[in-house]
């Protein structure tokens, strides 16, 4: 018995550094939802329990190495840890609401906080409809872009073809975008964006590991190959009912070289410790 508890004491312990290690890691400093793929996520209706019931996670990464600017205007140290939570209503067995926050730190300040909200509609067995607003405010910084102050906040309807298993999740999506501010290139050369498109992978690796896939490729024209594109490559141990832990690697990269010349990217390595309730 006392080296079992020995055993489960030294595993935890390498846990743990892990996760510590990835939480220094960054994590997207877009506020698109995060894809995470969850099997194991119970359906508690507001319509049937007549009662608010909420899923979720709180979660805390760090970002090292990483090159993601701290600000808007991508400028900047580098972004350092990542603090925030998402939130599921499920107010039908078709109809999911989704509410995100994060919060950016460079290692010694808040410099930033994004906002996600979607709706989630299934209309047929493998086709959902998606309305969803993005926005990011810089915290005690004010970005500019072309002498005015500037932040990104996005509009947008958008489709994905699901297909699901007890142990998979596929869904190519896209999504056009309104009443956008937000730019084709890194430098901010392009013009608004007017699609996205993109795929979500979530697999159940075993019992306690799922890997979580997201790629997005941004567009200025619709149906066009795009400008820029962006992706996270998630791995997610599940240590036991409440902690989680997460290790992962996010990009975002021009396609093209820009009116500027320019063709920039950025990545980050991600470590990460979320409490799902």
């Amino acid at each position: 018995m006392k080296i079992y508890l020995q055993a489960q004491i030294k595993k935890f312990l390498g846990f743990f550094l892990v996760a510590i290690i990835l939480i220094t890691y960054p994590l997207p400093i877009r506020a698109q939802e995060i894809f995470i793929y969850r099997p194991f996520l119970e359906k508690e209706l507001v319509k049937t329990e007549k009662k608010l019931s909420i899923h979720g996670e709180i979660f805390g990464n760090l970002h090292l190495p990483s090159t993601f600017p701290s600000y808007n205007d991508l400028s900047g140290p580098e972004d350092r840890w990542t603090y925030g939570f998402q939130n599921f209503i499920f107010f039908t067995p078709s109809t999911t609401f989704l509410a995100q926050l994060i919060t950016h730190d460079d290692g010694g300040r808040r410099t930033k906080f994004d906002w996600h909200f979607s709706l989630r509609q299934e209309l047929l067995d493998h086709l959902v409809i998606i309305i969803g607003h993005d926005s990011n405010h810089d915290s005690d910084n004010q970005s500019f872009l072309n002498g005015r102050p500037f932040y990104l906040n996005r509009n947008y309807l958008g489709f994905g073809l699901v297909v699901k298993t007890q142990s998979l999740h596929v869904e190519p999506f896209t999504w056009f975008l309104h009443h956008t501010n937000h730019r084709g290139h890194l430098d901010f050369s392009g013009e608004k964006l007017k699609q996205e498109y993109g795929l979500r992978f979530g697999a159940l690796l075993r019992s306690n590991i799922t890997l979580n896939v997201q790629f997005i490729a941004q567009s200025e024209a619709y149906f066009s190959i795009g400008q820029a594109f962006l992706g996270d490559i998630i791995l997610r141990y599940y240590l036991d009912d409440l902690i989680h832990l997460s290790l992962g690697f996010s990009f975002w990269q021009d396609i093209q070289v820009t009116r500027w010349g320019n063709k920039q990217h950025f990545y980050k390595v991600m470590w990460g410790l979320a409490i799902p309730f």
